[in-house]
Formats: structure tokens, sequence, C-alpha cells
């Protein structure tokens, strides 16, 4: 009898420990906040990268992993998982409501012995996040943080590097194995925060790779730590890949996968993380390189009617609203445009009047599609943006307009449909065609803040200007 109770209880704890097991080897996944153009950090296709690699891990069995972007409402649900990873534009929980009240659940979480990781920019903190010291638990539970430059008492650096030589720091730790010093082009975060006098890391902070940055000026900078907490649980952070593309780096996505399964408490084996990855296209990125924004402006001014029938000097006839009711009668305006910087109106047959230093003449420049030409314009692909029943594709212009100015284009065809600038969201429809040229007759502008509208403009007629009519200089 005795022992046959024995053998119950035996089963009964095989029972509880497997459970147990299961239970710590569950992993979420949380995909934050992002607004980097396509192809790079990409966290919805990274979080589901990071997912796949680790259910599907050679030789580190019985992992599942779960991917999120809504921070869970069951707060029970979150002591099943034995670590978080965190990927996002800076420390997602900072982004999200109920900042404070998240930050006390992961705390819980932290004093249970729970992993903690950040990925990039996940790594990241505002100014508005931290103490005019810099505190913030991140440094806590993670062993240091990246400082954005809006930091007051300490500004990380951010800066691509064509060929960063990432190095391990030192011969013995779990995260290093099977996996080599490699050359990434990148943008790994430098003069990261740890805390200390002299920005020194804890004791029981420990740096996992370095690299010698920036070119000019090279010194060992710190790329990834992780930290032993004495909650007994483990952090991890690594401060890449900004590239979408170099997951499919294997040295990196075995740095990154080892130090997931080691904040999980999971052994790591002697040749580190053993996974097979499929194509990045695989996990629905925007875009797996960054995609050429000279190619996009090429199309976009092909279906405009070509780069030599975009308008430059032309006069149009408008009928202007300045109120919130888009449906009142405009009232009638003339204008001239020669060029960016040249602009003259006027009301009926009055005299003409030149506009100077008028900032709409940056949105007028950029309603011709001219900005997307100018040599001195800094253009760069933005994410695809879901408008109404749309997909916009979109473009950031500065230099040549401050602050920078969102253009977006309907995916299908193309056409200009809206302007995102300064306090104002402007934007564009009921296509016409003029002397080759193809352009939206109508714009409503709307506030930011608000969502009201404040003017609507309509023209009634346009015309190219072979000369400007005389008395007008373009100086």
């Amino acid at each position: 009898m005795y022992l046959k109770c024995l053998v119950g209880y035996f089963f009964i704890f095989l029972i509880a420990t497997t459970t147990y097991s299961a239970e710590a080897k569950r992993i979420l996944i949380f995909v934050g906040p992002s607004t980097h153009p396509p192809g790079t950090h990409e966290v919805a296709a990274g979080g589901r990268l990071m997912q796949y690699c680790l259910q599907n891990m050679g030789n580190v069995p019985d992992v599942t992993a779960e991917v999120v972007s809504e921070w869970p409402r069951d707060a029970s649900k979150l002591n099943s998982y034995s670590t978080i990873v965190f990927i996002g534009d800076t420390f997602p929980p900072q982004r999200l409501p109920e900042t404070e009240a998240i930050l006390a659940q992961i705390d819980t979480m932290m004093a249970r012995g729970c992993g903690i990781v950040c990925v990039h920019y996940a790594t990241g903190l505002w100014g508005k996040d931290v103490t005019e010291s810099g505190s913030h638990p991140l440094l806590g539970w993670l062993g240091g943080y990246f400082a954005n430059k809006t930091c007051p008492h300490h500004q990380g650096v951010a800066e691509v590097y064509a060929s960063a030589i990432i190095t391990p720091a030192i011969s013995d730790h779990p995260i290093l194995r099977g996996w080599n010093e490699f050359t990434v082009n990148d943008e790994p975060y430098i003069n990261n925060y740890f805390g200390g006098e002299g920005n020194q890391m804890a004791k029981n902070v420990t740096a996992l790779a370095t690299s010698m940055l920036p070119p000019k000026s090279p010194k060992q900078e710190t790329v990834a730590w992780c930290v032993e907490r004495n909650d007994s649980g483990r952090g991890f952070a690594i401060v890449m890949p900004h590239f979408y593309k170099n997951w499919a780096v294997d040295d990196l996505r075995r740095f990154i996968l080892n130090g997931i399964v080691w904040s999980a408490k999971l052994d790591i084996p002697a040749d580190g993380v053993q996974t097979t990855l499929p194509d990045l296209d695989t996990f629905s990125p925007v875009s797996v390189e960054v995609p050429n924004a000279k190619s996009l402006v090429d199309q976009i001014v092909k279906a405009a009617g070509g780069k030599a029938n975009l308008l430059s000097r032309f006069t149009i006839q408008e009928k202007l609203n300045v109120s919130d009711d888009v449906e009142k009668p405009g009232k009638p305006r003339e204008s001239i445009f020669d060029g960016h910087d040249h602009w003259w109106y006027r009301s009926g047959k009055g005299k003409w009047e030149k506009k100077v230093n008028e900032p709409a003449a940056d949105l007028v420049w950029a309603w011709t599609l001219q900005t997307l030409l100018d040599s001195k314009s800094n253009i760069v692909p933005i994410p695809e943006m879901k408008d109404g029943d749309n997909i916009l594709v979109g473009l950031r212009i500065s230099e040549t307009v401050k602050p920078s100015m969102d253009i977006y284009f309907d995916k299908k065809n193309l056409q200009l449909v809206r302007i995102d600038w300064r306090k104002d969201i402007n934007r564009f429809s009921d296509y016409r065609e003029h002397d080759g040229a193809t352009y939206p007759s109508k714009c409503i502008g709307y506030r930011k803040e608000t969502g009201k509208p404040w003017f609507c403009s309509e023209i009634i007629e346009l015309k190219r200007l072979a000369e400007l009519p005389e008395g007008l200089k373009p100086n």
C-alpha cells in the first residue's frame, strides 16, 4: 500500500513538474508601434520571424512563442510566460495607453524571475520616459538601455555603418555559443546607458558583444549585453538589426535566439540555437530591402504624365473657401506660379500681389510633383498606410521642405491623394488633365489635432504659361 502511494505521489510529481516545465517554455513576443520606412525595423515581420525560429529550433525542443501587438488584458495570463521579448520603436510599453499599469505588471513578472529581451530600438527610451537622472525600471530589468537624444542625462548615438564588425566581448557565456565575429551593414547604437558612475555597468551586467565605432574615432562600444538580476530573472539586450534583411545573417540571428533562450532559463547547446530560416518574404514584411526611392518617384512621375509634362509655370482660377464648412461656396481667386519660389495672386481683375515667405508655396510645389525631381530634396520611402478603403504608398521629403513633408499616393494608380505637413492633413481628389499633365483639382485641408476641415480649394481652370504676364518679374 505504501509503495502504491509512493508511486502515485511520484507520478503526480512528474505531472506537476512536466506542467511547470511546459509553462516555463512559453515565450511572449510583443510587437510595439513603428513608423520606420519599409525595409527598416519591420517589427511585425521581425516578431513573426522570431516566433517561427523559436518554435522550429532543431536542438531546443518544446518551445512555444506567441506574438501580440496589444497588451494582454488578462493579467493572469502573464504568469505563464518564462520571458517576454520586445520589438518596436523605443521600449513599447512607453508608447501604449495605460503605461504605468503595464509597467507595474511587468514589474510583477520580473519579480517572479521572468526574463526580458529587447531588440534594436526596443532598447530605447525618450527623455520624457525617464527622470532627469535617467531612472527607469528598464535599467534594472535589462541592465542598460539606449538613451534617445532627447534624454536629459545621456545621449546615445544612432548611425548606420556600412561595415560594423561585431565581436564577442568575452570567451565564455552561453549566449555566445555557435556564432563568430561578423560584419554587418546596420545601425548598432553606441554610447548606450548603463547607469553606473562614469556610465559603468553594474556588477551583474555582462557585455556580450562590442564594435569599434564610429569609424572616424573608434573606441570599443558595447552593442549587446545581459543581466542576471537579484530576483533570479535574466535580461538580454541587442541594439540590432535596423535593416530587416539582416535577420538572414546567421551569426546575428543565432546570437539573438541564444539570448532569448537564455533569458527563458533554457539550456543553450554547445553549437548554439540551430534554425533553418525560410525566405524573409515568408514573414510578410512591407519590404525585405529598403525600397529605392528613385524607382518609386519615376513611377509616380510617369503616372502623372511624365517629367516633361509636370506643371511649373502656370495659372489657375480657383474657388477658395476658408472655413470648416466645405460645402460653402468659395471665393474666386486667380494665381500664377513660376517654379517653387514665385507666386502671385489676385481677386477678380485687381492688382497682382506677390506672396513672400508663404509656406503654402511648398505645398503647391509638392502638388506639382516637382519637389520629387529637385536634386536637393532628400527623399525616403515611408510605410504604406491604409486610408479608408485605399492602400497608400508614401515618400518623406526633407531638405527642400521644412519641416519634412509626407506625401502619399494611391498604390493602385500612383495618383497623389494626401500630404501630411505641419499641422495639416491635405486631401486631394477630382483628377483632371491639361496639356499632358494629370492633376488633382480639389484639396481639402484638415487640422491634425481636431480632424476638422479648415479650407477647401477647387480649381476651375488651369493653363500653362509660356511667359509671365507683362509686369510680373520673378525677382
